[in-house]
């Protein structure tokens, strides 16, 4: 189906020039943003290489070896 330029905004509500940049944010809410960043489980707001690249290889490389035993134990069965 296809979309009007209007149909992400069915109701007609009055919205910004898109042009333009995006307003100042106010000091308390960059705060909360860094704080909730922070505590972030996934650990998604960090920068860079993890520390624990070694690791990640290791459990990549299991998973790889499994899916190719698998793929070979399928292939060998009559189907």
């Amino acid at each position: 189906m296809a979309q009007d330029s209007a149909s992400h905004n069915p109701i007609g509500l009055s919205v910004g020039n898109l042009t333009e940049p995006p307003p100042p944010v106010d000091d308390d809410t960059k705060r909360k943003v860094v704080e909730a960043a922070e505590k972030d489980p996934t650990g998604q707001s960090q920068g860079g290489q993890g520390t624990d690249k070694k690791e990640k290889s290791d459990e990549t490389l299991d998973l790889e070896r499994e899916r190719a035993e698998t793929a070979t134990k399928f292939a060998r069965t009559n189907h």
